[in-house]
């Protein structure tokens, strides 16, 4: 279990780098933490089943893309593993969240939120074609609004069942 408390948030941290770095290119890099991570994970059936919100979560960054808040170079495949790297995140180093107050885990969603895709701005993963301020603000709606109710479901979902 110590090397498990390790590994998560470390290897998070190396996925969220080499896809913001390396985008498709770098897939396998994360494929291979990602499937190292099922392989070590003490509750793997857990983190199978919150994968679905990743796909949300894709999905809203697919429509921002769609309102031109966001720009790719290329289908960014990429984020769809960060997408389920971040989710998995939720049930294990980011466990913590779960003890924040909503007004609280609000503020810190939407800060925390926008903080990373401003970096991810400036290291090239993504452009903002109208401006850093109005996607920045719409990431920060999104992510006051999404995050929170990723870690209400993440904790329903794990869970265990009563009957």
């Amino acid at each position: 279990m110590k090397m498990w408390t390790w590994f998560q948030p470390v290897s998070f941290q190396l996925m969220w780098l080499s896809l913001i770095w390396g985008g498709n290119a770098w897939l396998a890099i994360s494929m291979a933490i990602l499937a190292l991570h099922f392989a070590l994970t003490p509750s793997r059936l857990d983190d199978f089943k919150v994968l679905p919100l990743a796909l949300v979560g894709f999905a809203i960054d697919l429509l921002i893309t769609q309102f031109g808040f966001f720009s790719f170079t290329g289908w960014p495949l990429w984020l769809l593993v960060l997408w389920m790297a971040f989710i998995l995140n939720l049930g294990h180093s980011m466990r913590f969240l779960r003890k924040f107050k909503l007004v609280f885990l609000v503020c810190f969603s939407a800060v925390g939120g926008t903080y990373a895709y401003w970096v991810s701005w400036k290291l090239g993963a993504v452009e903002l074609p109208y401006g850093a301020l109005a996607s920045l603000a719409i990431v920060a709606l999104n992510w006051a609004i999404f995050l929170p109710i990723c870690v209400k479901l993440d904790r329903l979902i794990r869970q265990p069942a009563h009957g």
